[in-house]
């Protein structure tokens, strides 16, 4: 658990749609190719963060490993407001004494990117732009 004033991001892994488990072929359903996937976040706040009303930005960007570029654009959920306040209906929810996120993207797979290796990276930066947490997600490949 995270000290009453610290922010962390968890978990980023992708999963098939509507699944839990991470899965490094997403896109892979049951031996058929599914046209989406999901990626899952998870995040933990300490009492005084999730409770203070501040402003945050959460940054989840795709990289495609393969051509060492960014994803196509509709990869990435890009830029997220985060309010840490009891009424910012942005998924964080009281766990006790700290605050907790789970929230799970609909990622649809792009044309043309099949045997790709791509992977996720995430930050939580604070009103002053300090990075306060980031993550990457497991490498994952697009069949």
């Amino acid at each position: 658990m995270p000290q009453a004033n610290d922010a962390q991001l968890t978990e980023l892994y992708t999963t098939e749609t509507n699944q839990e488990v991470e899965n490094d072929e997403p896109n892979a359903l049951l031996g058929q190719i599914a046209a989406n996937f999901n990626l899952r976040l998870q995040a933990v706040a300490g009492s005084a963060v999730g409770s203070g009303g501040g402003d945050y930005k959460l940054r989840i960007n795709c990289i495609d490993e393969t051509l060492a570029a960014p994803a196509p654009a509709t990869m990435s959920p890009g830029e997220l407001n985060q309010e840490f306040n009891n009424n910012a209906g942005n998924d964080w929810q009281p766990a006790g004494p700290n605050f907790v996120k789970e929230q799970t993207f609909l990622i649809p797979v792009p044309a043309n990117v099949q045997g790709h290796v791509f992977r996720y990276v995430a930050s939580l930066v604070n009103d002053n732009g300090d990075i306060v947490s980031f993550i990457e997600s497991n490498k994952f490949v697009l069949v």
